[in-house]
């Protein structure tokens, strides 16, 4: 049997295989973010299609926190019966389910937050036209508390855990580095500092939950920017989550402002440029180069730096970042490079990818990296699906 197929653990999870499907938001909720019946069926064919962990979001825990429409909000109680028809729906196929809590903080769509975004400190977006606005240290505190008492609900409604987003330049990303925190007070400044609201809100979430609901944790291994976070920094932001109680750890890479660096493949120019003004349109032509040089596909980019993190913390790595094929990913696992694999993309295409996999399919994943599904549903706000269209 393939080391992909054998159980593995995350905390008290105790999983049936090493995939993951890695979160990213569904925009198939209603327009006031309850759950729907499309929403309900994405998550049913995955654990339907064999993955061991589905990592729905990514749940919004404030209304400050909002970048897309039709996705859920996890900041009032009525929250909780719906995630719990979401976990009835997975958990008869013997997959769990992890709510991926997120805040944007920079990125937020103040179309939707009818507000400035917030952010560390007031550094401009890029592509864009605006600068958002530094948080109050009573925000900050605030925020923190949002997260924990986001992860109280999903334990309620019968999840098995929670994932803090603290990777892709949102809000939590933005506190750790130095590219978009130049804060003066306790909350920027040293390596302490900046991980000061990471490891607060871990606190917070573990004080709320209790000790037995695992948590987990998204992380950049590096920002892709001058001046941003580092692999060396990482691997001390790691080393610190896992004294303090870890359940797992995802390693991803890249923030916006570099471009599509976290999910590599194409870059579909009509959809960057769809619905921008005249200025942002110029800006987008004067950094395409850039940016198709920065997602230069190759597979499984992230993975050295998940391998080296996993060097240092006692916690299971999650490998994520262009895994396209069953030897690359067994490898990955075999040789202790990681723990578990982690994929989105190819899950958008194929829900049923790993029952395919188990098969022993020759070619089972059919993901072109076309980038169309990342920009129609993350940029657009389109419903998840797979949007490859042969040319």
């Amino acid at each position: 049997m393939s080391v992909l197929f054998t159980p593995g653990t995350i905390g008290n999870m105790e999983l049936k295989n090493r995939f993951v499907r890695s979160a990213t938001v569904e925009c198939l909720c209603s327009d006031d973010g309850r759950v729907t019946e499309a929403y309900l069926k994405v998550c049913e064919r995955l654990a339907k299609g064999g993955v061991a962990l589905i990592l729905p979001g990514s749940y919004s825990v404030n209304q400050l926190a909002r970048a897309h429409p039709r996705s859920i909000t996890a900041d009032t109680d009525e929250v909780i019966g719906d995630l719990r028809k979401v976990a009835d729906r997975v958990h008869p196929y013997g997959t769990k389910i992890v709510a991926q809590l997120n805040h944007r903080g920079r990125h937020a769509n103040r179309d939707l937050t009818g507000s400035r975004p917030v952010a560390p400190s007031p550094v401009r977006v890029k592509p864009g036209l605006f600068k958002p606005r530094p948080m109050t240290t009573d925000e900050i505190e605030r925020t923190i508390t949002d997260f924990s008492d986001a992860a109280y609900r999903v334990r309620e409604a019968g999840f098995d855990g929670v994932q803090i987003h603290a990777a892709h330049g949102y809000l939590i990303n933005q506190f750790l580095s130095s590219y978009t925190n130049r804060r003066k007070d306790e909350w920027g400044g040293s390596l302490e500092n900046r991980m000061r609201f990471l490891v607060e809100t871990y606190r917070s979430i573990r004080t709320r939950v209790g000790a037995d609901f695992p948590i987990l944790v998204k992380i950049n291994a590096e920002d892709c920017v001058e001046d941003g976070v580092t692999l060396d920094e990482s691997i001390s932001f790691c080393k610190t989550l896992d004294e303090l109680g870890i359940a797992g750890i995802e390693v991803s890479g890249g923030i916006a402002d570099k471009g599509l660096v976290t999910v590599r493949g194409d870059v579909p120019g009509d959809l960057v440029r769809r619905n921008r003004g005249f200025v942002q349109r110029l800006l987008v032509r004067l950094m395409e180069n850039s940016m198709r040089e920065a997602a230069r596909f190759e597979e499984a980019y992230f993975l050295p730096h998940a391998a080296a993190i996993k060097k240092h913390v006692k916690a299971p790595v999650i490998a994520v970042g262009g895994l396209r094929t069953p030897a690359v990913m067994e490898e990955a696992i075999r040789t202790g490079q990681a723990d578990f694999v982690s994929l989105c993309r190819p899950f958008i295409r194929q829900p049923n990818l790993v029952n395919r996999m188990e098969r022993g399919e020759a070619d089972p994943i059919s993901c072109t990296n076309c980038n169309r599904c990342t920009l129609e549903i993350v940029v657009h706000h389109s419903p998840l699906r797979c949007y490859y269209t042969p040319s």
